[in-house]
């Protein structure tokens, strides 16, 4: 639906929105009837072509308080009326005042102004029963002055409707069904009444249609039913009613899958209906707001209130003095009278359903409104000279009576102005926007119910759907769904070709081309959609295509996974789980040969082992001790992606990089060695309690003078090398016996470190230079020697790994600074501030092993110096 062509929008439909802003300016809500009431006599006078109700009138409103009419419309009468009498008052004051009416024969006038107060006193009087009016009557002789107004029927699943409901029911029948011709195997619903509106409303519209709205099990709305049969009578859409209307009444054929209209004015028509007989819509892509043209009610009551005030205003410049300013007085009264009278002809229309008297209104009402113009525009300058005339000479006046007079005048003239624009702007917006145009009222305020889910919005107000009723008719924008039996013979005939034909192929080809040719099916879909309109439902043929799909692989599946079981526990044992993967996707990585990878290589080893191994004694409590040690200390390693290369006796060989690519290998494998030192505190503690390392074995280690008395506790050390550099990675040995293992200088330079733990006494961890390049500021690093290892005559910077930098103690960071300052020093050849330097660091670790040395080179440089020629680098004989 998306993805439709986009076309125009039909524009000759309005929404006539009960929203937010026009409760608000009303200030009252459930509104009383009068207020639509007088909104369908604004759509008559502004030339709509219809006013479709979606808004239900089924239960009668009680006779109450009109509170709109109490709170503005009779004040503005009274207003009015007392205006009258006070202007007729004044007016003979005035006169007797002036000398135009002698005071003598000022009695005969008082029977005249007798008369006009009762006249107004009996207006009044009518004016206030008006409060409690039956607005279902006002309603009511409101639609039927309009003569364009639908109403709303409703079914119900209640069959059938008793009392009063019931009662309706003929009125429906008599007014509103539509006579159609349909086939016997046309879908019929079955149990189902209509209930229509109040009989006083549904008497005077024009006529009605029912309101329900299908909607799909998903909570989707696609679909509605364009015509509904109850009992032997069949009754349209709320929108397809009137536009049946707007066709000239054509008669209808109803038809299995499709709807008929014919000799419709703008030609025949064929509405295609899916299996149940419901016509598919075609939503607008955009939201409710942006969805066809929209007026707020509350313009309606904005141009009430500009009349209003237009009449207030006229009625106060009634009190302005005759004697000065008698053309304002005069034409004030004039047009009040007009505009007074326009809304007498405007009642007398409405209550006798009489046409030439709302015609009569109209033509008042423009008169009165054109003549206020022409009145507004000299009555300023008239004002103006009139004013200077009198304060020159003033004729025995008080000069600043004569200002007051006419600054009164003035702010009057102001107002009418002022709110006159705003009368006409509006009356220009509604005579453009509504002439001519179909008008779908309903609520879309804050407090409504009435909203739904389309295929494009979770929330769109339901009245939308009669506009899209409309639309998709009226352009011809249908959808036509196919029966569902097409879909099943494309299932048929699709699945069983597609798995023949890819039978024979790879696995990975075989599912490429299963996917494909579902995908195509899907393209093929979306084009008969796109391009003509038509449904063909692709999922079911899909999902059956990859159905056997799915159980040509299972089958295929069956006869490999034997093989793959037999593969990873064989392998289990011996290789990574992530390699035993690699090998059983791909095959190939069996064959010999290797790959050049920058990786990180990790050596580990315990320290004095035979001495341990000794003191067990026992070869199976040995084999006990050291499974016990390498499963936690190789969990660590492969729980940081790190690859477990082989073991030889209690060392670990292991790398980080392969065989799955890893960018950050350095600071996984140093992450790990931090992990396993820490992980040794548990180990030894675990390995005493659980007898894995007897007394005997800690006295062995004692009496070596391996452990001193304090390190009772921590019998296994681990001692633990890192380099990063270029390796070569991959399956070594013969076709028939492989390892998948690492080789290279950068390997044999890590183990070298291991060892070099063991003559710098470090606490275990001992990583090269490029390590450390690719390790960042996560640890908190020691910096020893520039060194040649065996076999190397390239120097390298070692370090040691203390700890995580953001979990090392205030201490360890504090003694790390001092060695590093020192080693500076040592550097420069100031040997005794690196002396200081180191002894410091050993007055915090009195048995820090690099400390010790340092501060021994130091004593020896003392003595004797080094060589002019001696460039700091220490090479190391033993590995």
């Amino acid at each position: 639906m998306r993805f439709r062509p986009k076309r125009e929008r039909i524009d000759n439909v309005v929404f006539l929105d009960v929203d937010d802003l026009s409760v608000a300016h009303i200030g009252v809500f459930p509104w009383p009837r009068s207020i639509m009431a007088d909104g369908l006599l604004r759509l008559k006078e502004y030339g709509a072509d219809a006013a479709i109700f979606d808004i239900e009138y089924i239960d009668k409103s009680p006779t109450q308080v009109d509170e709109v009419y109490l709170r503005d419309g009779l004040r503005a009468d009274y207003n009015r009326r007392f205006s009258q009498i006070g202007a007729n008052v004044a007016e003979l004051l005035n006169a007797v005042g002036a000398g135009y009416i002698p005071v003598k024969e000022a009695p005969a006038y008082i029977g005249d102004m007798m008369d006009l107060i009762a006249d107004e006193r009996d207006g009044l009087y009518r004016d206030t029963l008006a409060i409690t009016r039956d607005n279902d009557e006002y309603l009511a002789q409101a639609a039927a002055l309009f003569g364009k107004a639908w109403g709303t029927l409703n079914l119900q699943d209640e069959f059938p409707l008793t009392g009063e409901q019931a009662e309706r029911r003929p009125l429906a029948e008599q007014r509103f069904s539509y006579p159609l011709t349909a086939d016997e195997d046309v879908p019929v619903g079955n149990n189902i009444d209509i209930l229509a509106a109040i009989p006083s409303f549904m008497s005077a519209v024009r006529g009605a249609g029912f309101t329900n709205v299908e909607i799909d099990s998903d909570g989707i709305r696609r679909r509605i039913f364009l015509t509904r049969k109850v009992g032997d009578h069949w009754y349209l859409q709320l929108a397809f009613a009137p536009l049946m209307e707007y066709l000239g009444y054509p008669s209808i054929e109803l038809h299995p899958r499709k709807l008929i209209i014919k000799g419709a004015e703008a030609g025949d028509r064929v509405i295609p209906l899916d299996s149940a007989g419901a016509m598919l819509l075609d939503w607008p892509t955009a939201s409710y707001r942006d969805s066809y043209s929209h007026i707020s009610f509350l313009r309606f009551s904005l141009l009430t209130e500009y009349e209003a005030h237009i009449e207030q205003y006229l009625d106060a410049l009634l009190f302005a003095d005759r004697h000065l300013f008698p053309h304002i007085v005069e034409n004030s009264g004039t047009l009040a009278a007009i505009l007074n009278n326009a809304n007498d002809e405007r009642s007398r229309a409405v209550e006798g359903t009489d046409e030439a008297s709302f015609a009569k209104y109209m033509v008042l009402r423009d008169q009165g409104l054109v003549q206020l113009e022409e009145f507004l525009d000299g009555a300023g300058d008239y004002l103006e000279t009139e004013t200077l005339g009198f304060l020159e000479n003033p004729g025995g006046l008080d000069p600043e009576y004569i200002r007051q007079e006419a600054e009164y005048c003035q702010n009057l003239l102001e107002y009418l102005q002022t709110e006159l624009k705003a009368l006409e702007e509006t009356r220009g917006y509604l005579r453009e926007n509504l002439a001519g145009k179909l008008c779908i009222i309903g609520r879309v305020d804050t407090g409504t119910t009435d909203i739904g889910v389309n295929p494009f919005h979770g929330e769109y107000v339901n009245v939308g759907t009669h506009a899209v009723v409309l639309d998709t008719i009226l352009s011809s924008s249908f959808i036509t769904p196919l029966p569902s039996f097409w879909s099943i013979l494309i299932l048929f005939l699709l699945g069983p070709l597609v798995i023949i034909s890819i039978s024979n192929v790879t696995p990975g080809l075989r599912f490429l081309l299963g996917i494909s040719a579902d995908l195509l099916f899907f393209i093929f879909s979306f084009c008969l959609f796109y391009f003509k309109g038509i449904f063909l439902a692709p999922l079911n043929p899909a999902l059956a295509l990859i159905t056997a799909l799915v159980l040509r692989e299972t089958l295929a599946y069956v006869g490999t996974e034997k093989e793959k079981k037999f593969i990873r526990s064989a392998f289990s044992r011996y290789l990574a789980p992530k390699v035993i993967e690699q090998i059983i996707a791909d095959p190939s990585k069996l064959q010999l040969g290797g790959q050049k990878r920058e990786m990180t290589a990790m050596f580990t080893d315990i320290r004095s082992f035979s001495t341990i191994s000794e003191a067990l004694g026992d070869p199976a409590m040995l084999v006990q001790l050291l499974n016990f040690y390498l499963t936690r200390m190789s969990n660590i390693v492969m729980e940081h992606q790190g690859t477990i290369d082989k073991y030889e006796g209690d060392a670990i060989i292991a790398f980080f990089g392969a065989p799955l690519e890893l960018p950050n290998h350095a600071v996984m494998a140093c992450r790990s060695a931090v992990e396993m030192k820490k992980a040794e505190l548990a180990i030894n503690r675990d390995a005493i309690s659980e007898g894995l390392v007897t007394e005997a074995a800690i006295e062995a280690l004692l009496k070596k003078g391996i452990i001193t008395e304090s390190g009772r506790s921590e019998p296994v050390f681990t001692r633990i090398g890192l380099n990063t550099g270029d390796m070569v990675v991959g399956n070594m040995g013969t076709p028939n016996k492989m390892d998948y293992t690492i080789m290279g200088d950068a390997v044999n330079l890590a183990a070298r470190l291991e060892g070099v733990n063991k003559q710098y006494n470090t606490r275990g961890i001992l990583i090269s230079e490029y390590t450390r390049a690719q390790i960042g500021e996560e640890f908190l690093l020691r910096r020893l020697d520039r060194v040649r290892v065996v076999g190397k005559n390239e120097p390298i910077r070692l370090y040691e790994i203390v700890d995580m930098a953001d979990a090392a103690s205030a201490e360890d960071a504090k003694r790390v600074g001092l060695f590093n300052a020192a080693l500076d020093f040592f550097e420069n050849r100031d040997w005794a501030a690196a002396d200081e330097g180191f002894q410091a660091v050993l007055e915090m670790a009195p048995l820090d092993g690099p400390g010790l040395i340092y501060r021994k080179r130091c004593a020896a440089f003392r003595k004797k110096t080094a060589d002019d020629n001696w460039d700091g680098v220490f090479n190391l004989d033993e590995k």
